[in-house]
């Protein structure tokens, strides 16, 4: 399992694609499952703050025969919450088996353009 720190700014939406491979650098198909990132304050919460996933369309998959997928967080929801850190995994479901992706932190900073 990875670990993915990512930095955004509340000024603008967040949109990067990502590539799920093997150890050594092969695509990984991810055709037919579904994908689900929460944000939390710390990771032992019970509640999230954001939720994004597939079904809603924040993440999506670009070439999913490739590991491709993209992560959007649109400019609204990041304002809404503090700037800082956040706890955060991406799991994925294929059938009734999930499987996680990664984990790690986002940092919210302040744009100065919001």
């Amino acid at each position: 399992m990875a670990i993915v720190n990512i930095i955004a700014e509340n000024d603008a939406d967040f949109y990067q694609v990502f590539q799920y491979v093997t150890v050594g650098g092969a695509p990984i198909d991810i055709t037919g499952t579904s994908l689900e990132m929460m944000l939390r304050v710390h990771a032992e919460d019970a509640a999230a703050v954001l939720r994004l996933g597939t079904d809603t369309g924040e993440l999506y998959f670009t070439n999913p025969s490739q590991g491709l997928f993209s992560v959007l967080i649109a400019q609204g929801s990041l304002v809404r919450l503090k700037t800082g850190d956040y706890d955060h995994s991406n799991i994925m479901t294929r059938g009734s088996q999930k499987i996680k992706i990664w984990s790690g932190v986002i940092t919210i900073n302040a744009g100065p353009t919001r």
